[in-house]
């Protein structure tokens, strides 16, 4: 009887220690967060949409820092963290973020919040198949929530956020609003951060792997976000013969051809149209872009790019000409012709004669892709998306932005064109020009008596500049608009007073 007592009261035991002091070790590590938000209005880029309340998690990892999602964070005014053993909120403010791989830091200054807070300690990338733990503060309550899942899959994919294309896990745990920026831990450890969902899928889940985390924590060691490389190249497959006969790839040797080299680009000057590239850092690369990255595993090719910090070398195994090259160059900062979320705090305006001019960027987009009717994303206008995702990404104009005429203020100076939206601007009196500072300085010289706008579509709108500052004054007057122009425009234009300019 007292050995079948010891052996019930053990059995007891483990079972009590094992699910609630695993969740318990952790509870006050897990921090619930709360932002208040004020988006810019990237269509009307002298306003924002107003304050928004919204939820989120993150967890404490070590030197006192919180870990969360950039995007639980991204256009705050105000944040608060509040941590399970607590009814008290503590104001918190960020100390980095980082937009392309979606996660940040925050930093609590009042250091009573830390006390009794065991910081999470980051462990190794997880394999396919494994179970993890997700928690959080998802909507539907105000506790601590915790599901399990398993890793189903483990490849490069896009970044909701940030539209980068980085390494993610999926995961079949359920995450809902308010899971953001909360931890998935395996064996108590910290294995990924919850991310995002797929769209009009059920239990298809993606987190922030380690590999990720490593390297925004190294990134922001010196105080800076740097960010993720790009190499800046277009490139097709090589597993078709006469192809590889073509270029002189050898059986088994496998490679991708570089088809485009972005102007500006790392590449750019280093790599030509027609390489083939075998390996990259000494890991070969298959004839469809990808590598061995486990026993299981083929991730794609730009992983080996996006591993890499901004400044570092990348080592480069090609066929040019039939010849076997080797070649190295540093890796930098490099922005597509269209930015990506976030890639300038704030958008680039000018107004004149009730135009709206502006750079388009992915910000813009996003105006039609987040809104959600009916379940339907609105299109934006497909010259817009040319530049984004068409052949106009490859920038064989060689321009440092595109120039956008929004919408129009109507006035008598632009009757006729008050129907006129979102165009893109090809030329001034008859000038090409290469970015929206060359646009402005040009459209500010008022060295003619007229103004001749050309579109893409070879449409010419015609203004008369007498007296368009006033003109413009009355229009912004009447619109309720404060400033004619952003403030990075009023730098180029000299001027100290945005308002009256």
């Amino acid at each position: 009887m007292l050995q079948r007592f010891l052996l019930i009261l053990i059995l007891n035991f483990i079972v009590f220690s094992s699910r609630p002091l695993f969740a318990a070790d952790i509870r006050d590590s897990v921090v619930k967060i709360y932002t208040t938000t004020n988006r810019i209005d990237y269509y009307h880029p002298w306003q924002t949409k107003g304050s928004q309340p919204a939820i989120g998690s993150g967890c404490v990892i070590g030197q006192n820092r919180i870990l969360t999602n950039a995007h639980v964070v991204s256009d705050q005014t105000f944040i608060q963290v509040k941590k399970h053993s607590s009814p008290k909120k503590y104001t918190a403010k960020i100390l980095a973020i980082g937009n392309d791989c979606d996660l940040a830091i925050l930093q609590v200054d009042d250091k009573d919040f830390f006390e009794g807070v065991s910081p999470l300690e980051i462990g190794e990338l997880p394999s396919v198949q494994d179970k993890v733990n997700v928690f959080g503060y998802p909507t539907g309550g105000d506790d601590i929530s915790v599901t399990e899942g398993v890793i189903s899959r483990m490849e490069v994919t896009k970044y909701a956020h940030s539209y980068s294309r980085l390494l993610a896990l999926q995961i079949d745990a359920a995450l809902n609003p308010g899971n953001s920026g909360g931890p998935v831990l395996k064996d108590g450890k910290l294995v990924g951060i919850a991310m995002q969902t797929a769209f009009n899928a059920e239990n298809i889940g993606y987190i922030i792997p380690t590999t990720i985390i490593d390297h925004f924590l190294h990134d922001i060691e010196d105080g800076h976000f740097d960010g993720f490389p790009v190499l800046g190249i277009e490139f097709n497959q090589t597993d078709n013969p006469a192809l590889r006969e073509y270029y002189k790839i050898k059986d088994k040797q496998g490679g991708i051809l570089l088809s485009k080299i972005l102007p500006g680009s790392p590449a750019d000057g280093q790599l030509k149209e027609g390489d083939v590239v075998t390996e990259i850092d000494h890991v070969p690369i298959a004839e469809d872009g990808t590598f061995a990255f486990s026993k299981m595993e083929r991730l794609w090719v730009s992983y080996l790019i996006s591993k890499k910090q901004m400044g570092e070398s990348i080592n480069l195994k090609l066929v040019r000409n039939g010849e076997e090259k080797s070649i190295s160059f540093p890796l930098f900062a490099f922005d597509t012709l269209v930015p990506s979320p976030y890639a300038a705090p704030k958008p680039s305006y000018f107004i004149y004669g009730g135009f709206v001019f502006t750079v388009l960027t992915a910000d813009l987009l996003k105006e039609w892709w987040d809104y959600r009717s009916d379940d339907r994303m609105r299109i934006p206008p497909l010259d817009f998306v040319y530049y984004y995702y068409g052949l106009g990404r490859l920038n064989e104009e060689n321009k440092k932005e595109i120039v956008v005429m929004l919408t129009v203020l109507p006035d008598d100076i632009n009757i006729g064109y008050h129907n006129y939206s979102n165009l893109i601007i090809a030329k001034v009196n008859g000038k090409k020009f290469f970015s929206f500072k060359e646009f402005v300085q040009i459209l500010s010289r008022k060295e003619v008596p007229y103004t001749i706008f050309e579109t893409k579509e070879n449409a010419r709108i015609i203004l008369k500049n007498d007296d368009m500052d006033r003109i413009d004054q009355e229009i912004l007057s009447r619109n309720n608009i404060s400033q004619r122009f952003s403030q990075d425009v009023a730098d180029w234009l000299g001027s100290q007073n945005t308002a009256k300019k």
